[in-house]
């Protein structure tokens, strides 16, 4: 749409230039017009990080557990483990995960979407009988559901050199909020079996291979055969994917 108006008025500018040559002004004024337009922000079509613990969406829904699904901009607090919904009245709901079935976040126009849901967790105690509802973002389909959330380093970069700071950024996905400290975002990965227990996969290799008992075997193949790495996100949901596809 942009583009379209710049065209328009740039031809605008050229019968004018033809039909009024000694009208400096109007030509001026019809130039630093099209310049605002150029300069306008753009419209948020994707997720937006304030701080490295909070995304945001421009749109979305959530389900809560009352059956009710409440749609607008989507705001994920992770530590807190808290989603808000933006109303258009400007005001906001706050939800914990005791309240939501699932939540989508989309990003616009793209239409990518990112789902999250509500699962009973003992937070990580193997040998703990509590479970509290905890939000996971569930990564894809399947009876063997590759879930995750995220875990948060600070560190200090201010010894290092410029290199490995480069590097460092662009080996892993980043927040740097612009000083001599650097917050690092790590995946943790689990994986919630067919009666709803979560694994988690402290070694993803490894412990994904355990899951796969009998089918491990045809699993490395199809690993090696297409080069896959168990240490690149959307390459161990194609493992996953694959592995329930032999069930």
């Amino acid at each position: 749409m942009r583009c379209l108006l710049i065209f328009g008025f740039l031809n605008c500018i050229k019968i004018v230039a033809e039909a009024m040559k000694n009208n400096i002004y109007l030509i001026t004024c019809l130039i630093c017009f099209c310049l605002v337009i150029c300069l306008l922000p753009n419209p948020v079509e994707g997720q937006y990080r304030p701080a490295v613990d909070i995304q945001e969406w421009p749109s979305g829904k959530v389900v809560l557990t009352s059956g009710d699904t409440i749609y607008g901009p989507i705001t994920f607090y992770r530590t807190q483990d808290v989603v808000s919904v933006l109303h258009d009245d400007g005001t906001k709901s706050c939800f914990a995960p005791v309240n939501v079935q699932y939540f989508i976040a989309q990003e616009e126009p793209s239409g990518r979407a990112y789902t999250f849901r509500s699962l009973m967790w003992n937070l990580g105690k193997a040998y703990s009988n509590f479970k509290k509802p905890t939000f996971f973002e569930q990564l894809n389909q399947g009876r063997y559901t590759l879930i995750m959330r995220e875990e948060y380093t600070h560190k200090d970069v201010s010894r290092t050199s410029p290199l490995y700071a480069y590097n460092s950024a662009h080996n892993s996905d980043l927040y740097v909020p612009g000083s001599e400290w650097m917050d690092q975002i790590k995946g943790l990965y689990y994986v919630m079996l067919p009666d709803g227990e979560i694994v988690t996969l402290r070694n993803v290799r490894k412990d994904l291979h355990q899951l796969f008992g009998n089918k491990s075997k045809e699993v490395k193949k199809f690993v090696r055969e297409r080069k896959l790495s168990y240490e690149k996100p959307h390459q161990v949901i194609a493992i996953v994917n694959y592995y329930n596809s032999l069930l």
